[in-house]
């Protein structure tokens, strides 16, 4: 890489622009690296549905520098339709994404000559990880944020794929005078709009639990319920039986540390879901909470508790 596109940052590592092409798509993203030391391994981060390689409120951006500041090299990248790379983002799909995964861990393994790759997800960018684990051989742990079921029926990619028909057809709506006349008339109700367009996302788990988070009763707002509408784009609710077919992907000698905030309404559905299993099939896969933590992990303090235990999970897995 050209020195003239690198930039030296604090704590002795340095980022520079980092390109590859996944078929006709050229993707690009931002490489961190220790500066005085030779990287021991490489970390690829995984974006959710609806973000870019800068994670919500910076998150990823936060994470890779700090990886590189403790000796690992860390390509976070944008998906396909996602920010600076190539693609339509309305045809886009998880499907799709575990194809840019392969080619990015396919760029990082040649980029620099080492197969000590381990991946890092977050939210639906983790169910592209482990939707996609077969692709990645090389793969030697992961760490997973705020990760849920895979979606009922097992379809890796049916859901979005709705939604972003959903979405086309109302953005062609929106398009037309006819439509801003009906809405300036009162005669479209925009409630029932946003529950068919959000449906194929968001599974209730009953007819009290509301999208928004507010009990009908007291319309008081809590915490968790502000956290559920932030991360609303991303979480797809849980039927009682997730199907596991994607978890089959997991395998005995690859760690994975799972992270959840304890104000994350769906983390406990989630830990139920992955625990059973990784108990059933006798698998390495720990899941911890931090305490009091949102589903971004948006504070400081949040942030610098993520980095901790992101340390202590890489810590004895340098060179492996």
């Amino acid at each position: 890489m050209p020195i003239e596109n690198r930039i030296i940052l604090e704590d002795a590592i340095s980022e520079e622009p980092f390109s590859f092409s996944c078929g006709d798509l050229q993707l690009r993203g931002i490489l961190s690296l220790p500066l005085n030391q030779e990287a021991c391994g490489a970390v690829i981060c995984s974006h959710g549905w609806s973000g870019t390689r800068c994670g919500p409120a910076g998150l990823l951006t936060d994470l890779a520098r700090n990886l590189a500041k403790n000796g690992y090299a860390a390509l976070r990248f944008d998906y396909a339709g996602r920010g600076e790379s190539d693609g339509e983002g309305l045809q886009s799909s998880l499907l799709s994404m575990a194809d840019n995964l392969e080619a990015a861990g396919k760029a990082m393994k040649k980029h620099l000559n080492s197969e000590n790759l381990h991946y890092l997800g977050l939210c639906s960018g983790g169910n592209v990880v482990i939707g996609a684990l077969k692709r990645l051989p090389e793969a030697k742990s992961l760490l997973l944020l705020s990760v849920y079921p895979f979606s009922d029926g097992d379809s890796f990619s049916r859901d979005l794929n709705r939604f972003a028909y959903l979405l086309r057809v109302y953005w062609q709506k929106a398009l037309r005078k006819e439509t801003w006349k009906r809405l300036l008339a009162g005669d479209l109700r925009l409630a029932q709009v946003f529950r068919v367009l959000f449906s194929p996302l968001l599974k209730k788990k009953g007819k009290e639990q509301k999208e928004g988070g507010v009990d009908k009763k007291d319309e008081k707002p809590d915490f968790s319920a502000r956290s559920a509408k932030a991360a609303q784009s991303e979480s797809r609710l849980q039927q009682n039986a997730a199907p596991q077919s994607h978890l089959k992907n997991l395998r005995a000698n690859l760690p994975v540390l799972m992270l959840y905030g304890t104000a994350d309404p769906d983390a406990k559905s989630a830990e139920k879901y992955f625990a059973e299993y990784a108990e059933k099939e006798k698998l390495p896969l720990e899941i911890r909470y931090l305490e009091g933590a949102d589903h971004n992990f948006t504070s400081q303090k949040f942030r610098l508790q993520l980095q901790v235990l992101m340390q202590e999970f890489f810590k004895n897995r340098k060179n492996a």
